[in-house]
């Protein structure tokens, strides 16, 4: 079952057309924080969910470190962050995908608007 969250923010990125250049967003932002993200581009929006979740919390539950690292990178609010009042890994990793998700789309579609 998908949040309301969850649904806003896929039609988001289904209707603007700017998967590709998000993907690339995800792949470089992990890079720069040692990490490999592996996805391919023309991926579906419900996949790149699914891709991120378990991505994000395998680094919860294996390595912290990298994990904080990551979100230090993709610049998440440290705010929204500390509104997670969940204590389970995969609780914390779904609300911090919607999280990542939003934070990357806005980078991409800032971009692609001053282009």
């Amino acid at each position: 079952m998908k949040t309301n969250a969850e649904i806003a923010l896929m039609n988001k990125l289904e209707s603007m057309n700017l998967m590709e250049p998000l993907v690339q967003q995800i792949q470089k932002d992990a890079r720069l924080s040692g990490l490999d993200f592996d996805c391919l581009p023309n991926i579906s929006t419900a996949e790149l969910v699914k891709i991120v979740y378990k991505f994000l919390l395998n680094l919860i539950v294996n390595d912290f470190g990298a994990y904080l690292n990551f979100l230090y990178r993709v610049d998440l609010s440290e705010k929204d962050l500390k509104s997670i009042d969940q204590i389970q890994p995969e609780e914390i990793a779904k609300e911090v995908t919607i999280l990542l998700l939003h934070r990357e789309w806005q980078k991409v579609y800032l971009r692609s608007k001053i282009r």
